[in-house]
C-alpha cells in the first residue's frame, strides 16, 4: 500500500507476476563511489514484471521514525529528510520520496472514539456482515493525518514523493502520501549502477510480489 501510493501509475501497471524488489540501509558508497551525502539509501525498491526488472522506475526513500505520544501527538522529527532526499535527486535516481514512520504509545480509553466495525463475508463479491458499533483507538489515523500535513507544509521539492505510515505490532492503518514523479536530472550511470548492485547482492533484496502466490 505504502509502494502504491509513492507511485500509482507502477503499481497499477503491474501484472500477475510483477512486483518490487526491496533493499534497506544500503551505504551509498557501494552503490555510487562518488555519493557521500545522504551516507545511506534507507530503501531502494525496484520493480519488476516477470523476470524483467524495472531499472528505470527504482525508487530510493529516505526514512525517518516519529515517536510522538498521547499527550504529545504534535511532535515531529527534528530532520523532515528532504535535504538527504534532494542528494539522491541530484545524484540521478529515476523516483525519490521521504517517508515517515510513526510509532506511538496508545491512548487511554476514555480518548477512544466509536466508529463502526464490520466482517467481510466474501471477498471477491464484496459483501460483509451488518456493521455494528465499537470504539477504537484513533490516534493512529490521526497521526498519520498530522504527519502527512506536515510534510506537505514543509516540502520544497515538488518531484519528491511524500509518505506517512504508522507502524504496529498488531493490526494495519492506511497510509497518506503523494505520488513521486520522474526526476530530471535522472542519470543512465546511477541506473546502470542500481542494476550492478542488484546482480551483486541479489540475495539480499526482499521479493515483494503484487499478488500472493496463491492469486496470482
Amino acid at each position: 500500500e505504502c509502494f502504491r501510493r509513492l507511485m500509482p501509475s507502477q503499481f497499477d501497471r503491474m501484472g500477475r507476476d510483477g512486483g518490487v524488489m526491496i533493499r534497506g540501509f544500503i551505504p551509498s558508497a557501494d552503490l555510487l563511489p562518488r555519493m557521500t551525502f545522504p551516507g545511506d539509501i534507507d530503501l531502494l525498491v525496484i520493480p519488476y514484471e516477470g523476470e524483467d526488472l524495472i531499472v528505470s522506475s527504482a525508487l530510493a526513500i529516505e526514512l525517518k521514525a516519529v515517536r510522538p505520544t498521547f499527550q504529545k501527538q504534535g511532535k515531529s522529527p527534528g530532520d523532515f529528510g528532504f535535504s538527504q532526499a534532494a542528494g539522491m535527486l541530484q545524484h540521478g535516481f529515476p523516483y525519490v520520496a521521504v517517508g515517515h514512520l510513526i510509532v506511538s504509545d496508545a491512548s487511554p480509553e476514555y480518548a477512544w472514539r466509536k466508529v463502526l466495525q464490520t466482517k467481510i463475508i466474501d471477498a471477491a463479491a464484496g459483501t460483509v456482515e451488518e456493521p455494528w458499533e465499537t470504539a477504537v483507538d484513533m490516534m493512529p489515523a490521526d497521526l498519520i493525518k498530522r504527519s502527512f500535513g506536515r510534510l506537505q507544509a514543509n516540502c520544497r521539492f515538488p518531484e519528491l514523493g511524500l509518505l506517512a505510515s504508522y507502524v504496529s505490532e498488531s493490526g494495519s492503518w492506511f497510509p497518506q502520501g503523494k505520488q513521486a514523479t520522474f526526476n530530471g536530472l535522472v542519470s543512465a550511470d546511477t541506473m546502470l549502477a542500481i542494476a550492478h548492485y542488484y546482480e551483486q547482492h541479489v540475495d539480499s533484496f526482499l521479493d515483494t510480489p503484487k499478488y500472493p502466490p496463491r492469486l496470482a
